[in-house]
């Protein structure tokens, strides 16, 4: 999963904002039901509109516990991003609540949108593996010190560093240009791609995106749909009320 995707973070609680995002160009959403008021019932419509427009859709759980991951992946999402991942240990627990046996324990209901609502034909199990993108938030210098066993687990596709919670570990928080940081991205990149593995951060502005594009990540995220239109709106009118 190492080609070029981008997307946003998804704060607003709207299926029809996600299809906005999907049909202005984004690659795919992250819905986040970590932070924010996105409950289930929203969530299944926001998975439903970006796959409208054939683009991608990952939720973002709160916790890596069996209750939340078992719901998620009965929307169809394309995938769960893991926040909070301290190490191997938490990584090994992701992929063995999102796949099915023999890769792991995922619960299985074929009568939800991931089943098609039907029985479901043998060869299903082994294509729901390989369709589920699992991506994991690294935000702790644990994860970091790991990072070479958690590449090894062929089922991770994306590491994504969570640069602020990131320069808070690194006792600098919101200092996300630091060097500490930055070369613990650098080092995410170079690793990631020679596993065949996408690497994640987010971004604010294309030369940003150009630059860690430059470093290897292929997993850009831009902003949140929130900040977007906020930031769109601010400008407009600042401009507009000072000139």
């Amino acid at each position: 999963m190492d080609k070029l995707q981008i997307g946003t973070w998804a704060e607003m609680p709207s299926a029809y904002v996600t299809n906005v995002m999907a049909r202005a160009g984004f690659d795919f959403s992250i819905i986040d039901m970590e932070h924010g008021v996105i409950d289930f019932n929203i969530a299944q419509d926001m998975v439903f509109a970006a796959r409208a427009e054939g683009k991608g859709a990952y939720i973002r759980v709160p916790a890596i516990e069996e209750s939340w991951v078992t719901r998620t992946l009965d929307t169809g999402c394309d995938g769960i991003i893991f926040p909070q991942v301290k190490g191997l240990a938490d990584a090994k627990e992701a992929v063995r609540l999102c796949c099915f046996a023999p890769e792991g324990e995922r619960g299985f209901n074929p009568f939800v949108p991931a089943g098609g609502y039907h029985k479901v034909s043998g060869d299903y199990f082994e294509k729901e593996n390989r369709r589920i993108k699992i991506g994991l938030i690294l935000e702790g210098t644990e994860a970091f010190s790991q990072l070479d066993e958690i590449l090894k687990i062929p089922q991770i596709s994306v590491l994504y560093v969570g640069q602020y919670d990131l320069s808070i570990a690194l006792g600098i928080p919101g200092d996300v240009t630091n060097r500490k940081v930055l070369d613990l991205m650098a080092l995410t990149a170079k690793k990631a791609s020679a596993a065949g593995k996408s690497a994640g951060c987010m971004v604010h502005s294309v030369k940003e995106a150009k630059d860690v594009i430059a470093q290897g990540f292929s997993f850009i995220v831009y902003k949140v749909d929130c900040g977007i239109l906020y930031d769109c709106v601010h400008e407009f009118t600042e401009g507009v009320r000072n000139d």
